[in-house]
């Protein structure tokens, strides 16, 4: 996938976006980490549908623009709106991971019509007393997001190979820096109050080796939309898509395209 940019919305924001594949528009929303550009996931995707996956302001090139946008949900909804009229697109397949998850409810939940099918993989957003996961804003500053990942060599794998160490490792803190705006102290974002406003035909997605987002938050996604399905991925850490790229991109495709998702993928 090539990165590319635009300018989008009434300020003319910079926005970086990958765009690949044909069919029908998947705007594609990031995890903690952002977005590597060559995640198998999402070449996967783009077989099928026409998949544009933007930086969040804050996140890689757009980290000088973390300071733009309130901590809330509103700004950030109105920034993807923006992106999808920059690009002619009037309603979409949204498919959101982690903390992008929760930036797609809210989109789904606010301009329900621009929403045409939800996927919400491990999604961050919801504060449960019986089911805390891990801080992902408290560890080592070796390797702070090491327990994103199923896979121990995963980190390595995804934000090292190729690159210089020092580069990736400061992306690695500044991306952390831009998800601790909207998650840290207590990632409670008041979603629970607006997910019922969802519209959308939703496929909650939670991964049986996740530590950050306890399997028990699925449920407690599913039961605030109505209509939701709930699955799961087995041997998939956080960032599922890195952990079991094709056991992703099927689940996902599957339900985009209206086919029956069983309750355990």
């Amino acid at each position: 996938m090539k990165l590319q940019t635009m300018s989008v919305g009434p300020a003319a924001s910079e926005v970086h976006y990958y765009r690949a594949g044909k069919g029908e528009p998947l705007l594609y929303l990031h995890h903690l980490m952002g977005i590597a550009g060559t995640e198998p996931a999402l070449a996967r995707l783009a077989e099928h549908f026409d998949v544009i996956a933007p930086y969040a302001p804050g996140w890689g090139p757009a980290k000088d623009q973390l300071e733009q946008v309130d901590e809330g949900p509103l700004d950030l909804v109105l920034h993807t709106i923006d992106v999808l009229d920059a690009l002619a697109i009037e309603r979409a397949h949204v498919c959101g991971i982690s903390i992008g998850a929760w930036m797609a409810a809210e989109l789904a939940a606010i301009a329900p019509q621009r929403v045409s099918r939800l996927v919400l993989v491990n999604p961050i957003g919801l504060w449960l007393d019986d089911a805390v996961g891990e801080d992902p804003f408290a560890q080592h500053p070796g390797w702070p997001s090491k327990i994103l990942f199923a896979d121990a060599d995963g980190r390595q794998q995804y934000l090292f190979e190729g690159r210089d160490k020092m580069d990736a490792h400061v992306e690695e803190l500044l991306n952390l820096r831009a998800g601790a705006k909207f998650l840290w102290p207590i990632p409670d974002t008041g979603v629970a109050r607006r997910l019922p406003r969802v519209k959308a035909p939703t496929l909650v997605v939670t991964s049986d080796q996740d530590v950050v987002v306890p399997a028990a938050h699925g449920a407690a996604w599913q039961r605030l939309i109505a209509g939701s399905s709930l699955a799961t991925l087995t041997g998939a850490g956080h960032i599922a898509g890195f952990d079991q790229p094709d056991a992703f991109a099927r689940l996902v495709t599957e339900f985009l395209s209206g086919e029956a998702i069983a309750a355990v993928a």
